[in-house]
């Protein structure tokens, strides 16, 4: 069979029809639809579904028109009132050539915006102040509010502009978001907040109760004092960062970024003064020389250094923290805490993780070996040691195991909670699940008041201090069964420990011990 081919002619003619229909067929496309046409229109009036902007482009102010924004001393909040003012205008608002982010700023034309009301924000409003890089800001040609350094573009669902009396001119406004509740229910709601209003009077009477008896104000009533102390103050930044009173008040704008960076100082500080009792009672059973000098000059030493660790280190993240927040020479690519931008708190997970969560999760993890390795070395030297103990070493070592078991049930109650917080965060899911942690974490005021003032002998101190008229608490078994210190000396009670094959390595952990717990009784 013999193969036929087109001649090139006919070739020419098929593309050129090809050609011809498709040319028709874009033509007719353009006149059927010329919105779906890329060439330019006349700017017209775009129809819209929002009932709050029927007419766009729209622009919110805060309060309708004859009202301006006041604040409300008793209330603690901003609402709207009546004024004669005609200062309201978007005059000394920048506008954008369009409706991306340009380099330029065009003709004031404010005649396009539709001036909308429709309530203030639900859940409270901040000022933007252009004289900070982070909330310069312009409006679109769609309505749209553009913070310029970090390129965002609100609704105006997100944004309200209007006069503030006592101020000059239009001020621009940031609505707070509305909080993540994370499937909590109205209940949850309720008791968290009634939980952390429980707590910090229970911290305050603690702080109280360890300043007024100067018989606990040894190295080891110092040390919980400022772990309480430092939990008191997270806890109340806590209740007002999470009240109406920062997101109503937008004449102090800073609080909210000044309540956050405290918050995250004072935790700090909470569990590095915890993870420093911990390492104390480590130290005792570790086999370590103690410091030269008394007992008093060996608390001394040790609380200076213990000072310099535990308020230091915090110290030094809140610095960096703040240099990173604050300066404006450092570049967009550092994770930077961005306070007060969506709320009083860090804006991004990583920013949380990095300046809060994975000091915390270090400390928690240190905390857990400790206290493991101080248990073994315990329980070794309870066993090993029950026989060749005097009575003054087996009330010394008493005092330590009654101290450890203080320390250890802190521990259970910051650490396991904030284990819990940890794994809550990584592994997310509804807030109503982790609901046990979080009522715990909240209840943390009561439960150091428990452990550490609601025993029988601080009672009776306290007793003595306030009504020594009256003995309203019996003094402890402990303290009707006293008897004289043995006077044995610790250069026998050694040699009679390094004469057991045995006992040859726990000879310096009795000795720490025993020297240790002077400090501590």
């Amino acid at each position: 069979m013999r193969e036929t081919s087109m001649p090139a002619a006919g070739w020419c003619l098929a593309v050129f029809v090809v050609f011809e229909l498709f040319i028709a067929f874009w033509i007719s496309f353009y006149i059927i639809c010329p919105r779906c046409w890329p060439f330019p229109q006349p700017w017209e009036p775009p129809s819209s579904t929002d009932p709050h902007c029927p007419v766009p482009p729209c622009v919110r102010k805060c309060c309708p028109l004859g009202e301006q924004l006041v604040k409300d001393m008793e209330l603690s909040r901003t609402i709207c009132k009546p004024t004669n003012s005609s200062e309201f205008s978007l005059e000394s608002v920048s506008l954008w050539g369009n409706n991306s982010i340009g380099e330029h700023l065009v003709a004031r034309d404010y005649d396009r915006f539709q001036i909308i009301n429709y309530g203030l924000c639900p859940h409270g409003l901040y000022v933007l102040d252009p004289s900070y890089e982070e909330d310069r800001n312009a409006l679109l040609a769609n309505g749209s509010l553009v913070l310029l350094q970090s390129k965002e573009a609100v609704d105006h669902k997100e944004y309200c502009i209007d006069t503030y009396k006592g101020k000059e001119g239009t001020i621009v406004f940031r609505c707070f978001p509305e909080p993540l509740t994370d499937g909590m229910t109205e209940m949850e709601k309720m008791v968290f907040p009634v939980a952390l209003a429980v707590s910090i009077p229970f911290l305050l009477f603690t702080v109280l109760v360890y300043l007024l008896l100067p018989e606990l104000q040894n190295l080891h009533g110092k040390s919980l004092l400022c772990h309480v102390t430092s939990l008191s103050i997270a806890y109340i930044f806590l209740a007002l960062m999470q009240s109406n009173f920062l997101s109503m008040n937008v004449e102090q704008p800073t609080l909210c970024v000044v309540c956050a960076f405290v918050i995250q100082f004072s935790f700090l500080a909470t569990f590095f003064w915890l993870n420093i009792m911990c390492f104390d009672i480590w130290w005792v059973f570790s086999g370590l020389r103690p410091l030269r000098g008394s007992v008093k000059e060996r608390e001394h030493k040790k609380f200076i250094f213990y000072s310099l660790y535990a308020w230091g280190c915090p110290l030094v993240i809140f610095i960096i923290s703040l240099v990173i927040e604050l300066v404006p020479s450092i570049p967009d690519s550092f994770i930077k805490p961005q306070f007060g931008v969506d709320k009083c708190w860090f804006k991004t997970s990583e920013a949380l993780v990095l300046y809060f969560y994975l000091p915390i999760g270090v400390l928690v993890l240190l905390n857990i070996a400790m206290f493991v390795t101080t248990a073994f070395r315990l329980r070794m030297h309870t066993r090993d040691t029950k026989v060749l103990q005097t009575s003054e070493s087996r009330r010394n070592d008493e005092a330590e195991r009654q101290r450890f078991n203080l320390y250890l049930k802190l521990f259970i109650v910051m650490g396991i909670n904030w284990v819990m917080e940890l794994v809550s965060f990584v592994v997310g899911g509804p807030k109503s699940i982790w609901f046990v942690t979080d009522l715990g974490n909240t209840l943390q005021g009561l439960l150091i008041f428990l452990i550490f003032v609601c025993k029988r002998r601080i009672l009776r101190l306290l007793n003595q201090k306030l009504c020594p008229r009256w003995e309203l608490v019996g003094p402890t078994a402990s303290s009707r069964s006293k008897v004289s210190p043995s006077r044995t000396s610790s250069t026998s009670l050694s040699k009679t420990v390094s004469s057991n094959p045995d006992g040859l390595s726990l000879k310096p952990i009795a000795r720490a011990a025993s020297e240790e717990s002077d400090s501590n009784n």
